[in-house]
């Protein structure tokens, strides 16, 4: 089983989108992955963004139950792969102590996914377009 983890900022929109998306399509083409999310600035315990759940919802992916996770928490070195939002998240990472051979950009080929938060669920839909087309592209990677 490969564990795969998904860090942004908060942990309440991207990361967790990321963690619901990837964990849905790796149910549905039986790969052995499981996924986790953390934010690099965070208080641990906190629901995800309303927004980011309604439009997981509509892809049939359930992250409401999802509660924020400081990354500071976690051993890195636990994690076959780690995948950023953005390369600001992947230096943050690095300098905490993470293998950078284990880290990677998520939408690498257009700076990483644009953040949603205190946008409407427009944004949060474009976000999770950004990462499901991502992990997509990405899945048969890990």
């Amino acid at each position: 089983m490969k564990k795969v983890l998904f860090v942004c900022t908060g942990n309440t929109c991207r990361s967790p989108m990321a963690q619901g998306i990837c964990e849905k399509m790796a149910e549905e083409r039986d790969l052995p992955i499981s996924c986790e999310s953390a934010g690099l600035s965070t208080v641990s315990g906190h629901p995800v963004s309303t927004n980011a759940i309604t439009v997981c919802q509509e892809l049939g992916v359930d992250i409401s139950r999802y509660r924020t996770k400081n990354v500071r928490e976690l051993e890195l070195s636990d994690y076959d792969a780690i995948f950023t939002m953005s390369p600001r998240h992947k230096h943050a990472l690095i300098a905490l102590g993470a293998n950078p051979y284990k880290i990677w950009l998520l939408g690498a080929e257009t700076g990483g996914i644009s953040d949603p938060y205190g946008g409407d669920e427009d944004t949060y839909r474009r976000c999770r377009d950004e990462i499901y087309d991502a992990i997509n592209d990405s899945i048969k990677e890990i």
